[in-house]
C-alpha cells in the first residue's frame, strides 16, 4: 500500500537566490542512505516542495508484538512508564536512537522504503517541570527482567543508587524495607514483589521518585516509621523525611494543573499511608487532609488526562477509605464520592501491571479464576461501602435517641428492612455457580486469584457480622436468634482462613484484621476469642505502624466491657465496640497498617 502526502505547497513559488533559507545547503547524502528520523527531517527542510510517499507493506509491522504469530510474544507487556514498541524501549534505554536502514527504490534516491516503524515512548507526567534534582541519582541503567512464560526480555530502567546494593547507607537499607516490607504490606495481590521486579508495581514509584524528590522522601518516611518499633532512629529520620517532603512537594506545584502530575499524585498516596501509620492512640492526624486532597487529584487527573493513568492505586484509596468507615472515623468522602458519580475503577483496572490497553494484564494460569475473583472482589466491596455508609447514616440520626417507643420500634423496622437487603444481596453473590465451584478450588488457584479470593471472602463474612450487630447502638439485641448461626459461622471461617494465613507465614495480608477483630467481637467461644486476640498480636510484629497495636487493644477492651457488662446483666449483646473505642481514644484508622 503507498500513502501519498504534500507536505509542502508544490503550487508555492520556488526558492530563490534571496529568499529566506536559501543559504541551508542540502549537503546530506540521498534519502535513501539516511538512518534517524532527524536526518531525514533536515533532509526535507532543504529539499524543494514536494510530495513524499509512505509505502506500507506486511513486514513493517511484524516487529510489533500485536501483530506477531507467537502467542507468547502477544503476551509481552511493557511498564506502562514505557508503552512504546520492545525495539524503541531497548533503544531508548540505552540512551541512542534506532538506526531504521531504509531501502532505496531503483531510480529514484529521493524515495525509500522502511522496513519497520518506530514508535514514540509515551510522554512522562510525573511533573511538569524539566530541572528537578532528586536525592536518587538520575543515572539510570537498563536491568533484565524475564517476562512471564517467555523467553524474551524487556528492558526496563531503574535509578541506579536504587539498585546499588553496596554501602550501608540508612536510605538502601529504607528503600528495601519499602520493597520488601512496605509495599508487599500495601499491595498484596502481586507477584514478584520484592527488589522491584517488573510485576510488581513499587516499580513505578522508584521511577517515579528517580525524577520527583517529594515522593522519594514519602517513601524513604514511610519506610523508616515502619522500622521505627526495632530501631528508635528510624523514627526521627522517618520525621525528617516527611518534613522534607511538604515543603518539596509545595515547590513543586506552581500552577493548578501541578497537582495532576503523577508525582504530586504518588506522594499524597504516600503521605496518606504515612499519617495512618503514626496515628497516636489519643491524637488526630492529617490523614484525612491527605485523603481530602487525593480526592481532588482524581478528579483533575480525570479532566486533564481523561482517564487515570493508575486506576490500581484509586482502588486501593477506597479500600483504605472504607476501612476508616469500618472503624468510625472516616466520612467516606472518597469512596462515597466516586460511589455516588460512578467513577470506581472497573474489576479489569485493579491489579498491576497494566497491558497496552490500559487493563490489568491476566496470565495464563489466571484464565480460568481470576475474572471472576475480580468481579466478585469488586461487588463484594462496594456492597461493603453501601452498607457501612447506610451505618453510618444511622448512627448519625439524633432524632433515633429522643424518639417515643412506637416511633423507635417503626424505625427499628425500617432499618432492619433496609439493613436485609443488603444482607441478601451479599448472600446471593455467595450462592453463585461460578464462586461456588472456585470456592471449592482455593487451594490450587494461583497466587493473585487465592489472595483475592481470600480478601473477598473475609470481607464478605465481616460485612455478615457488621451487619447483624454494629450498624446501630444496640442492633444486636434486636436481632433475631434465627441469625445466630449465621453469625457463629462466618466468625468461625475467618478465624480460620486467618489461621491458615499465619501457618503459611502471610502476614502481608493485612486485609484479615478487620475480619478477624470483628470476628473475635462477636463470639462467644472463650478459646477463639483469645485466638483472635493471639492472631491480631501475632500481626503486630510485621505492622508498618500502629494500627494493629491499638486494633488489638481496642478487642482486648471490648472483651472487658463484655465481661463487665455480662456480670452485672447476664448478658452483654448491648456492648457497642464503635462506643467503646470512642471512650477510650482508640484510634483506628486502617485495621491492618
Amino acid at each position: 500500500m503507498v500513502v501519498s502526502n504534500t507536505v509542502w505547497d508544490s503550487n508555492s513559488p520556488s526558492r530563490t537566490d534571496t529568499s529566506a533559507g536559501s543559504a541551508v545547503l542540502d549537503d546530506l547524502p540521498p534519502f535513501a542512505a539516511l538512518t534517524t528520523d532527524e536526518e531525514r527531517e533536515k533532509k526535507a527542510e532543504r529539499s524543494s516542495p514536494g510530495t513524499y510517499n509512505v509505502v506500507v507493506n506486511p513486514e513493517s509491522f511484524q516487529h510489533l508484538p500485536a501483530y506477531s504469530d507467537d502467542p507468547e510474544v502477544k503476551k509481552e507487556v511493557l511498564s506502562p512508564l514505557r508503552r512504546g514498541s520492545i525495539a524503541a524501549s531497548i533503544a531508548s534505554s540505552s540512551g541512542r536512537d534506532v538506526a531504521v536502514e531504509g531501502i532505496p527504490v531503483h531510480g529514484d534516491p529521493n524515495t525509500i522504503v522502511l522496513p519497520r516503524f518506530e514508535d514514540v515512548p509515551r510522554r512522562n507526567t510525573f511533573s511538569s517541570f524539566k530541572d528537578l534534582r532528586s536525592p536518587i541519582s538520575s543515572t539510570a541503567r537498563p536491568i533484565l527482567i524475564k517476562t512471564e512464560n517467555s523467553d524474551e526480555c524487556a528492558i526496563v530502567e531503574e535509578p541506579a543508587s536504587i539498585l546499588d546494593d553496596q554501602g550501608a547507607g540508612q536510605d538502601d537499607k529504607y528503600m528495601r524495607q519499602f520493597r520488601q516490607v512496605v509495599w508487599k504490606q500495601l499491595v498484596p495481590a502481586e507477584l514478584d514483589q520484592q527488589d522491584g521486579m517488573m510485576r510488581s508495581s513499587v516499580g513505578v514509584l522508584e521511577i517515579a521518585a528517580s525524577i520527583f524528590p517529594p515522593l522519594y522522601h514519602a517513601m524513604m518516611a514511610v519506610a523508616a516509621l515502619s522500622l521505627a518499633a526495632q530501631d528508635g532512629n528510624s523514627r526521627l529520620d522517618a520525621l525528617q523525611h516527611y518534613q522534607q517532603a511538604l515543603p518539596a512537594l509545595q515547590s513543586t506545584l506552581r500552577s493548578p494543573n501541578d497537582l495532576s502530575s503523577d508525582g504530586a499524585f504518588l506522594t499524597h498516596f504516600l503521605l496518606l499511608v504515612y499519617e495512618i501509620a503514626a496515628a497516636e492512640d489519643h491524637h488526630s492526624n492529617l490523614w484525612s487532609q491527605h485523603l481530602s486532597t487525593l480526592l481532588r487529584i482524581a478528579l483533575l487527573r480525570r479532566d486533564v488526562f481523561g482517564g487515570e493513568r493508575y486506576p490500581f492505586l484509586v482502588w486501593w484509596i477506597c479500600n483504605i477509605d472504607l476501612d476508616a468507615l469500618f472503624s468510625g472515623v472516616g466520612a467516606g468522602e472518597f469512596v462515597g464520592y466516586l460511589l455516588n458519580h460512578d467513577s470506581i475503577p472497573d474489576p479489569s483496572f485493579h491489579l498491576y501491571p497494566l497491558g497496552l490497553d490500559g487493563s490489568s494484564v491476566l496470565y495464563a494460569e489466571e484464565l480460568e479464576s481470576l475474572p471472576t475473583i475480580l468481579q466478585l472482589d469488586y461487588e463484594v466491596t462496594i456492597l461493603a461501602v453501601r452498607l457501612v455508609l447506610l451505618a453510618r447514616e444511622f448512627r448519625n440520626d439524633a432524632t433515633f435517641d429522643i424518639a417515643d417507643f412506637m416511633q423507635r420500634e417503626q424505625t427499628v423496622q425500617i432499618r432492619q428492612r433496609r439493613t436485609f437487603e443488603f444482607q441478601e444481596s451479599l448472600r446471593q453473590l455467595w450462592l453463585n455457580p461460578a464462586v461456588s465451584m472456585i470456592g471449592h478450588n482455593v487451594p490450587n488457584l494461583p497466587e493473585r486469584p487465592k489472595q483475592l479470593f481470600e480478601h473477598a471472602a473475609t470481607l464478605y463474612r465481616a460485612c455478615i457480622i457488621f451487619s447483624h450487630t454494629s450498624m446501630w447502638p444496640g442492633q444486636r439485641l434486636e436481632t433475631s436468634p434465627d441469625y445466630d448461626t449465621e453469625i457463629a459461622v462466618a466468625s468461625n471461617q475467618i478465624l480460620q482462613m486467618a489461621r491458615k494465613a499465619q501457618s503459611e507465614d502471610r502476614w502481608h495480608c493485612r486485609y484479615l484484621v478487620f475480619p478477624v477483630f470483628m470476628a473475635g467481637v462477636v463470639s462467644t467461644d472463650g478459646a477463639q476469642r483469645m485466638q483472635a486476640l493471639d492472631l491480631i498480636r501475632a500481626m503486630e510484629k510485621t505492622s508498618i505502624g500502629r494500627n494493629t497495636t491499638v486494633t488489638r487493644k481496642a478487642l482486648a477492651a471490648v472483651y472487658e466491657s463484655q465481661n463487665e457488662r455480662f456480670m452485672n446483666t447476664g448478658q452483654s449483646l448491648d456492648v457497642d465496640w464503635m462506643q467503646v473505642m470512642a471512650e477510650r481514644n482508640l484510634l483506628v484508622v486502617n485495621f491492618g497498617v
